[in-house]
């Protein structure tokens, strides 16, 4: 059980760990706000993996996958909202420097907003339910307590997600004197956006 559950850790450590939405959406805001108003959209994402994790557990995610029609209407949104980021992080316009004060200011006053984001962009992808749905009962054993188990699970890869997006807001924020350029962070906004876009595109496009 224990070699399984180092199994385990690991997996979600890989998972976490590859950039994706969140990742692209925890940076670009810690660039904009600093580290600490990036938390938010980091609880919100935190908060979306529980419930699609929890969906999962009852039953429900397994009835979302095999309704076709459902699961194609959750990608459609989850593509949009995607696209939604993109656009707007094409548009933001440059902030060429922070001091504590503003910053936060910008927190107390973001912070339901960033959220909002990181709530969206976690419940907004599909696959996410199917992931949980064929990962977990890889690692319960059907002859102990399931809610000790789920519990452990989900506990454990909200813990390792929460680290590894919090070390790439920290990461982000110390990077932000070497984007403090007008032009470089207009790039930055431009890249960011893309790849929130190339994300909608790509989840819309893969096979259910």
């Amino acid at each position: 059980m224990i070699n399984n559950y180092v199994v385990y850790v690991l997996l979600a450590i890989t998972i976490t760990a590859i950039p994706g939405p969140a990742v692209i959406l925890t940076i670009r805001n810690s660039l904009k706000y600093g580290y600490k108003a990036s938390i938010a959209n980091i609880l919100g994402n935190f908060i979306a993996m529980v419930l699609l994790a929890t969906l999962s557990a009852v039953g429900l995610g397994a009835l979302i996958i095999s309704s076709s029609s459902l699961f194609v209407i959750l990608k459609v949104f989850g593509c949009l909202y995607l696209i939604y980021l993109g656009i707007k992080s094409w548009k933001t316009p440059c902030i060429q420097k922070r001091n504590h004060q503003k910053e936060q200011q910008i927190n107390n006053q973001k912070f339901t907003v960033l959220f909002k984001e990181g709530l969206g962009v976690g419940i907004s992808n599909p696959k996410a339910i199917a992931f949980f749905t064929a990962l977990f009962p890889q690692f319960v054993d059907p002859a102990r307590t399931f809610i000790p188990q789920f519990l452990t699970l989900i506990l454990t890869i909200e813990v390792i997600s929460f680290i590894i997006l919090t070390s790439y807001a920290i990461s982000a924020s110390l990077a932000s004197p070497f984007l403090s350029k007008k032009r470089a962070m207009a790039i930055f906004n431009k890249l960011t956006g893309i790849s929130f876009i190339g994300f909608g595109i790509a989840l819309l496009c893969e096979d259910s």
